[in-house]
């Protein structure tokens, strides 16, 4: 089988974000290019297609034949009279540069040109094709005047920028999965400019004492991926989000709450108080409160405890009446149903809580709540308006707010 074979093979494996786009990978020489092919795969798993561009240096740290494997493409370490940082870098739809040393981001912020990858910069560059920096280097030369000079004039000129993590006397490469995150970003419409997003993401918890609490399965991944998908198409975005261990997708407003009550007055106050064109109510808090939560902890010599709850008010059902202008989308999670009665049930709850669009999904085994993919029956006012998935929680992010602004446009 060859390299090309065994790349179609994984190819939109994960999504189809990047299906269709062309992305060059510019090899310098840092220590952290062993993740690189590790990247490039997982670009490939969301479509991409993959070509790589190394620096003399990069290619004695890292084989250019491991990265010939990794894409299934050629590699360019010297460039021959076929001018392929022309024919290639200025094609493409992005070029990313990794890791990203302090040597290569002085040279292009200055116009040096003097290897296949900052050839490939420039002429990348010239053309108005997106450049993304992956920076990495020992933490000194990181915090060094003169570097955060060249990043802030790359910055100045539209370049982004993936911020490293600090850490053990060093700017280490970014996570991968927060560099392909990244490219997806890149790579996204630009079609949410100016619009505000309010988003509700994650479980709460409904303390019984002070070590003990109820509370649902959710992840909060698809608050992230809402979020993620909404900023990077150009949208301001508020995130309200209970108890979660993944991280907060960068640039978002974050609150961070616990209880459900918290999470609904957090929610009544933010939309009372400010004007937000979409909310999306993704997370799964408990629909019940602890009544009487006990001090302290319960003593385990106890045979039995008896705990009341109380229902909670509901986001979803009160948050167009203080704010009757948002357009609102929500999600009904059912479980062991069939679909005729999910649908029922959704187009009720949707109606007492005058939602723009309802998303009706079901969940348990393997479905759902922090799975990577999930699939959705989109509802309307009037029934059902369409079905996705399973695909990506990115991907389905991607599709129902494009929904959203095909109706808004429409009216």
């Amino acid at each position: 089988m060859s390299f090309r074979e065994d790349i179609e093979l994984i190819r939109s494996s994960r999504s189809n974000l990047l299906r269709g786009k062309r992305i060059v990978l510019a090899l310098t020489g840092g220590i952290s290019i062993y993740r690189v092919p590790d990247i490039a795969r997982e670009l490939i798993r969301h479509g991409a297609d993959v070509m790589t561009f190394m620096s003399r240096e990069a290619s004695k740290l890292l084989g250019p034949r491991v990265m010939e494997w990794a894409t299934g493409n050629p590699v360019y370490v010297e460039l021959s009279g076929y001018a392929e940082h022309v024919n290639i870098c200025t094609t493409v739809n992005a070029v990313i540069l990794l890791p990203a040393t302090a040597n290569t981001i002085s040279k292009v912020a200055n116009g040096i040109s003097d290897t296949s990858v900052t050839l490939c910069a420039m002429t990348a560059l010239g053309s108005g094709v997106p450049l993304l920096l992956v920076p990495a280097m020992n933490e000194s030369m990181w915090r060094n005047a003169i570097v955060k000079a060249n990043i802030e004039k790359l910055r100045s000129m539209g370049i982004r920028l993936v911020e490293p993590v600090i850490e053990e006397g060093k700017a280490k490469l970014a996570p991968n999965q927060e560099i392909v995150d990244s490219v997806i970003d890149l790579l996204s419409p630009r079609d949410m400019n100016g619009l505000s997003v309010l988003i509700t993401s994650g479980p709460t918890h409904e303390y019984i004492d002070a070590t003990k609490y109820i509370t649902t399965p959710s992840s909060g991944l698809t608050g992230y991926h809402f979020a993620r998908e909404a900023m990077a198409r150009g949208a301001r975005v508020t995130l309200i989000e209970g108890p979660v261990s993944i991280g907060d997708p960068p640039g978002a407003e974050v609150y961070r709450v616990e209880s459900i009550l918290e999470m609904y007055e957090t929610a009544i106050k933010l939309v009372s108080k400010r004007h937000y064109d979409l909310a999306i109510l993704t997370a799964a808090p408990l629909d019940f409160y602890v009544k009487d939560r006990v001090s302290g902890k319960l003593s385990s010599d106890l045979n039995r405890v008896v705990i009341e709850l109380i229902q909670a008010p509901k986001i979803a059902r009160d948050l167009k009446r203080f704010s009757p202008g948002t357009f609102l989308i929500a999600y009904k999670a059912e479980v062991g149903i069939t679909e005729e009665d999910l649908i029922a049930r959704t187009m009720r709850r949707a109606s007492e809580g005058d939602w723009d669009l309802a998303l009706a999904h079901l969940v348990g085994k393997g479905r759902g709540f922090g799975t990577e993919k999930d699939e959705v029956i989109v509802l309307d006012r009037n029934g059902v308006i369409r079905r996705i998935g399973p695909v990506n929680k990115r991907e389905l992010a991607r599709e129902v707010l494009g929904m959203y602004l095909s109706i808004i446009r429409n009216k």
